[in-house]
């Protein structure tokens, strides 16, 4: 598994001159001239070597440790999880399935209202033909408003409990999962 040792270890983030951004878990694969101003992510055990900042630096290990001082870190304004999604992919999954939730309660409350109508004429309506066709229009819609009831359930139950849950299994921190209030409707 090639990406285990990832997982656990150093990672450097560097630019070339050409605004090409590029990561590494070996340090002596950033060119010179680009070595100073790398960034160093993540943490690897105490005994774990790295390398030279120059080729033939001899056993001086420390230039590239101390060239990520604090102010070279990942600020706070780049936070990512573990896959390296940042807040705005969360924010995106929480938004798609809030507007989910509100399409779902628009769409529930044109089909209560239809039901209601229909079931009205149904009971009014004189006539055993239209009343028999009304009659199965109202089973349509009941028989639709128990699905979008579903659905509506399933919108809700990811924006409060599987988001969430999964936003902390990656790494990833729930208030990323906020959004302003939607419009009222």
């Amino acid at each position: 598994m090639p990406c285990a040792g990832l997982a656990w270890g150093q990672i450097y983030k560097w630019t070339d001159h050409q605004g090409q951004v590029h990561f590494t878990d070996d340090p002596s694969r950033i060119p010179p001239q680009y070595r100073a101003g790398a960034i160093q992510y993540g943490t690897s055990s105490p005994a774990a070597p790295t390398a030279p900042s120059t080729p033939g630096e001899g056993q001086e290990t420390t230039t590239d440790t101390a060239s990520a001082s604090p102010e070279q870190a990942p600020s706070p304004a780049e936070p990512r999880d573990r896959l390296g999604r940042g807040p705005e992919y969360w924010q995106g999954l929480a938004r798609k399935w809030s507007a989910e939730l509100q399409r779902q309660l628009a769409e529930r409350d044109r089909l209560q209202l239809l039901f209601n109508y229909t079931q009205t004429l149904a009971s009014n309506t004189r006539d055993v033909w239209d009343r028999g066709r009304l009659e199965a229009e109202v089973e349509r819609l009941r028989t639709a408003l128990v699905d979008i009831d579903q659905q509506i359930q399933r919108a809700q139950t990811m924006l409060q409990t599987t988001l969430p849950l999964e936003a902390v299994q990656a790494g990833a921190n729930p208030e990323w999962l906020k959004e302003p209030a939607p419009p009222s409707r």
